[in-house]
């Protein structure tokens, strides 16, 4: 079975939900073959609502599995912390917290906005001082939302 194949099934029940899709993937863990299947909406997604997901899509994969081998469904949230793939995501996250991750520097911070020139606007906390700074997008390895602690 192909993902495009899982998404084609997941995706009505996705849009009449208000739901969206982050990633599918097909993962070997310890031995067993794990379908992956993550979503989530905007404000979060709460474990009703996952567990909705799991048992539309489980009947619906059980209508068209039968070739496949042996694997275990999952859905889940990408979580508190998840990697912003993306500008859409990026724009997603104003006014949140995030973890920023440069070639030489890391810095956590609000994600205050994105200029024209694509570059990321961070308010963070700097040894006591709160600065502003502008990250261009082309530079950071890696952002994903954070949890302040």
């Amino acid at each position: 079975m192909e993902i495009s194949q899982i998404k084609e099934l997941l995706l009505p029940y996705l849009e009449q939900n208000q739901l969206e899709l982050y990633d599918i993937s097909f993962v070997r863990e310890y031995g067993y073959s794990i379908l992956r299947v993550l979503i989530d909406k905007d404000g979060g997604i709460d474990i009703d609502e996952l567990a909705k997901c799991n048992d539309y899509l489980s009947v619906q994969l059980d209508r068209i599995d039968g070739d496949m081998p042996e694997y275990m469904l999952e859905v889940s949230s990408p979580g508190a912390e998840k990697e912003l793939r993306n500008m859409d995501e990026i724009q997603k996250a104003i006014d949140q917290y995030v973890h920023i991750e440069l070639p030489n520097m890391i810095y956590e911070g609000v994600l205050k906005g994105i200029t024209e020139q694509n570059e990321i606007q961070l308010y963070f906390n700097a040894k006591g001082r709160f600065k502003t700074i502008l990250i261009p997008y082309n530079e950071i390895k890696f952002i994903r939302l954070a949890v302040k602690i």
